[in-house]
């Protein structure tokens, strides 16, 4: 259940989400103001979301916040604020919010990026890739200008593909922590329509933050990412609605953010539906987080996850929506609502987006990636990564998610660690660039591309050595994996 008063529980399985509701503040047209501010993260806050489980339905992990992270609402002001026994707002009653805003959904169109598994490459074909970005938008541009995919004279707004064939793929993490994050997806879709017409390709990657923001989880929000859901989402619907009653089956938690990125949301048909888990291209795969053996469910291919994370973010799991209000005849009822909402999404969703701090699906494992620019710690992970880069036939794997401080590969040159923590959200790292020179038959050559700098960097430069006791011999590797 959830209930609201002085403050806000909720309840997902067995585990509790607690907010703490001070007075709300409300727009000038009446609508609710869906800003959430943030505590700095303590050494007893991280202590606390460490030691929370997963819930066993969603294997999501819900962070318990300090005190003083807001949810603003007062669910009776809209069901007291306008009359819902007006014929043409029971109309919209049940409809998807998408109908209203299918022309402003274009602007996120991200093309098909085609196979799951792109092997067959031209020799020298540039593969670039770089990591988090968490609503920089800045940090963004100088990605993609690093990448050479993007003309540096032009602008955000209006941006130019200069990348040619080049197949350019961003691991996830675009939302949360800064302020522009639905400007970086237009960024990026932008660019991706444009690649496509001369051959190249930008994939997007799904990442931690966007699987937290589909089931409602929006604790790492910033205020203004919030601000410019509700300028660039939330404006349009309360006009093109001419209601505000929409926001009532949302329950004020992040009415906006919400319906653009849940399950069958305003997204999820335009961008969501073409985001992977995982793909292959040339000799590497690519994920946010990480890939076992176990997510491929004793298969050889990355294919049914990402048909699994199709389905699922294309399928409205909560039903017909509630966009009047008719429905709800107390607070109770608009609470219970919402939380019946969320957990059709969690327990619906599939375990490739799945999971929480510590768990090891593939957008939240940190087994090859942690500590940050050093050897894993773990010392089943060199077997762990052999193992899945012969099942996959790839030469290494790429992923983000855990910030280093600068891009380096570790695991006998497998396990290449690509998130700089360049967003100001982060920890304002220096931009840097993965690139991956295809060949057909030799070994593929790689360097790191770095914003600013000319020369590109020698991989060599850039591996972490494992200790050699620790490394299993060629007599007992696969002996160890199988």
């Amino acid at each position: 259940m959830w209930w609201i008063g002085n403050r806000w529980k909720v309840y997902c399985g067995t585990m509790a989400l607690v907010f703490s509701l001070r007075s709300f503040s409300r727009r000038s047209n009446g609508c609710v103001s869906a800003f959430t501010t943030f505590a700095p993260t303590t050494s007893a806050t991280i202590a606390t979301r460490r030691r929370r489980k997963i819930d066993d339905a969603s294997r999501l992990l819900l962070l318990q916040r300090n005190s003083n992270q807001l949810c603003y609402y007062h669910s009776s002001t809209l069901l007291l604020e306008q009359s819902s026994d007006n014929e043409e707002i029971i109309r919209k009653n049940g409809r998807p919010l998408l109908d209203w805003y299918s022309e402003e959904g274009k602007e996120y169109e991200l093309p098909e990026c085609g196979e799951d598994e792109m092997r067959e490459l031209k020799e020298g074909q540039r593969i670039v890739a770089f990591g988090d970005v968490h609503g920089d938008l800045e940090k963004l541009r100088q990605f993609l200008v690093t990448a050479k995919i993007m003309d540096e004279e032009s602008t955000v707004e209006d941006p130019i593909w200069v990348g040619g064939d080049t197949i350019c793929v961003q691991t996830g993490d675009i939302l949360d922590r800064g302020d522009d994050e639905l400007a970086c997806f237009r960024l990026l879709t932008s660019l991706s329509r444009q690649a496509v017409e001369v051959g190249g390709k930008l994939i997007l990657l799904y990442g931690n933050h966007e699987s937290l923001n589909a089931v409602g989880l929006f604790h790492y929000a910033n205020p203004g990412g919030n601000l410019e859901m509700e300028q660039t989402v939330g404006d349009v619907l309360d006009t093109s609605l001419q209601t505000n009653r929409w926001r009532l089956q949302f329950a004020g938690n992040q009415p906006s953010r919400w319906a653009a990125f849940e399950p069958g949301g305003l997204l999820a048909y335009s961008l969501l539906k073409q985001m992977k888990v995982a793909v292959v291209v040339g000799k590497s795969v690519f994920v946010h987080a990480g890939l076992t053996t176990s997510h491929l469910n004793g298969g050889t291919s990355i294919k049914p996850m990402n048909q699994a994370a199709q389905q699922w973010i294309t399928t409205s799991h909560h039903g017909p929506n509630n966009n009047s209000g008719i429905q709800y005849q107390s607070v109770d009822d608009v609470i219970a609502a919402a939380n019946r909402r969320a957990k059709q999404a969690t327990q619906t969703q599939p375990s490739c987006l799945g999971g929480g701090i510590g768990d090891m699906s593939p957008i939240w494992m940190r087994t090859y990636s942690q500590p940050h620019d050093a050897p894993p710690s773990n010392p089943k992970a060199q077997s762990m990564i052999d193992a899945l880069c012969f099942t996959l036939k790839v030469d290494r794997m790429v992923m983000g998610h855990t910030p280093q401080n600068q891009i380096n590969v570790a695991l006998n040159d497998k396990a290449w660690r690509i998130d700089v923590g360049a967003s100001k959200g982060v920890m304002d790292g220096h931009v840097e660039v993965l690139e991956i020179l295809h060949s057909t038959n030799g070994p593929d050559t790689i360097h790191i591309l770095r914003y600013n700098q000319s020369n590109k960097i020698p991989y060599t430069q850039r591996q972490i050595m494992q200790p050699s006791n620790t490394i299993p011999t060629s007599d007992n590797l696969y002996n160890s994996i199988f």
